[in-house]
């Protein structure tokens, strides 16, 4: 019988409070709005019915201890509801803490969706319009046999900051120490300093996977 409601909540007979045996079919994953006059039922619809069976039945999934330490709801006073989701309610008189407080963030409902983005979601550049994905040693190889020419000479280079409290110069006399005799380019105290230099070809496939040799 669920699955027959699984897009929609079925209410049949509500007579909570002022209802007079109310029969509706609700579609779900929608935008609902409920209007109505000044004491036609609009709260006891929203609230004492359809929000206290959404949460009666949510808490009825807890164990037996966890309920003890939780408010109870009544049934509401209806023949029928099916289809029904656990629910949240958010009165219209609940204090605002922040300026920035929104639904989600007063539902905790945010933490929920910051998970689902990270998880789900694919992340794009916004200049260049690429997916963002984490490259390996081995991918970079790949990509740059598939975009070079066989033959084709290239530099790999890592840049190094220059601290506050060094000069250039020094800095690139303890990089001379240290074997980096070779700076490809030099600008705003950084330096990128040349770690190797090899042609693109399948002798040097597998020794581009490994630690070069500073030259």
């Amino acid at each position: 019988m669920a699955g027959r409601h699984q897009d929609k909540i079925v209410i049949r007979g509500a007579q909570q409070n002022n209802l007079k045996n109310i029969n509706i079919d609700l579609p779900t994953n929608e935008l609902i709005v409920v209007t109505g006059v000044s004491g036609s039922g609009k709260s006891t619809f929203a609230f004492d019915t359809i929000y206290a069976e959404g949460q009666r039945r949510y808490m009825e999934t807890f164990s037996a201890y966890a309920r003890q330490f939780l408010d109870r709801m009544d049934k509401p006073s209806v023949d029928r509801i099916e289809g029904i989701p656990p629910a949240i309610a958010i009165e219209q008189s609940n204090p605002v803490r922040t300026s920035r407080s929104t639904v989600g963030t007063m539902t905790e409902l945010n933490d929920y969706i910051k998970l689902l983005f990270a998880r789900l979601s694919d992340l794009y550049c916004h200049q260049c319009d690429q997916a963002v994905k984490s490259d390996t040693t081995q991918s970079i190889i790949e990509m740059l046999y598939q975009t070079l020419s066989m033959g084709q000479r290239c530099m790999v280079c890592l840049p190094v900051q220059v601290p506050e409290n060094f000069t250039d110069e020094e800095v690139i006399r303890m990089l001379d120490q240290q074997g980096y005799t070779l700076i490809h380019k030099q600008e705003a105290h950084q330096l990128e300093v040349i770690q190797d230099r090899l042609s693109v070809n399948e002798k040097n496939r597998s020794r581009s996977g490994g630690c070069a040799t500073p030259r």
